[in-house]
C-alpha cells in the first residue's frame, strides 16, 4: 500500500466524523425549535417578548378565553377581531377609533379577509339614532349589543382591566383568546402591524 493511501485512510475518517457531527447539530437545532415551538398565540407572543421582538400592543396577561362573549358560529370560517369598546355610548373617542380600526382593516390588504372589526356597544347608553348613523357610516362593522359587562368582567384582575370610561381596542384570536390591547394614546398603525404579523405566522382558516 503506497503512502498516499495510508494518509488518504485518516483523513476519509476525518471526514465522516465532521460530517457526523454537522448532522448531529443540524439535528439537534431542529429538535430544540420543535420543543420551542409555542402552541398558542399568548405563549407565541411572550417568547417573542422574550427573544426581544416587542409587540406594539400591550399584552393582556394572563390572556382571557372570550368565547362566551364571542361565541363560534358552526359552518363559519372564524376570523381575528378588532374589538371596539368603552367610552360613554360612542363618544369622540369611540368615534374615533372605529375610524382608525377602519383604516387599519383597509390598510391589511389582502389579509382583510381573514379579520372582522367588533364594535362591542352598550345597549343602554347607544341610542337607536347613534346605532343607525354607524351602521350607515360603517357597513362592515359589526355592531354588538351583548357581552360587554361580561367582557369587562372577564378583564378583571389581567393587565388590561380598566374602568371603560375610555375607548380601547383588543386584538382576539379566532379562538376568541384576548391577547393584546390599546388605548387611545397608542398609535394605531402599531396595530396594522401586530395584525400583519400574527396573521402572517398563523394558520388560515
Amino acid at each position: 500500500m503506497s503512502e498516499a493511501q495510508n494518509n488518504q485512510g485518516p483523513r476519509n475518517r476525518g471526514m465522516k466524523i465532521q460530517i457526523w457531527i454537522m448532522l448531529i447539530m443540524v439535528g439537534g437545532v431542529m429538535l430544540a425549535g420543535t420543543l420551542m415551538q409555542p402552541q398558542t398565540e399568548e405563549q407565541r407572543l411572550q417568547l417573542m417578548e422574550m427573544l426581544g421582538t416587542t409587540n406594539q400592543g400591550h399584552l393582556v396577561k394572563p390572556a382571557v378565553d372570550a368565547r362566551t362573549v364571542f361565541p363560534t358560529i358552526p359552518d363559519k370560517a372564524q376570523k381575528w377581531k378588532i374589538v371596539i369598546a368603552g367610552g360613554e355610548g360612542c363618544d369622540a373617542g369611540c368615534n374615533k377609533v372605529i375610524l382608525d380600526t377602519r383604516s387599519v382593516h383597509i390598510l391589511m390588504g389582502k389579509l382583510v379577509r381573514r379579520a372582522e372589526r367588533v364594535y362591542l356597544a352598550d345597549p343602554a347608553q347607544l341610542q337607536q339614532q347613534q346605532y343607525d348613523d354607524l351602521r350607515l357610516a360603517h357597513p362592515h362593522l359589526t355592531i354588538q349589543t351583548t357581552g360587554l359587562s361580561e367582557f369587562k368582567e372577564l378583564l378583571k384582575n389581567t393587565s388590561a382591566d380598566w374602568d371603560m370610561a375610555d375607548t380601547r381596542y383588543f386584538v382576539v384570536t379566532p379562538d376568541a383568546e384576548v391577547i393584546l390591547y390599546f388605548t387611545q394614546d397608542d398609535d394605531v398603525m402599531g396595530l396594522l402591524e401586530d395584525m400583519k404579523h400574527l396573521l402572517k405566522y398563523s394558520p388560515d382558516r
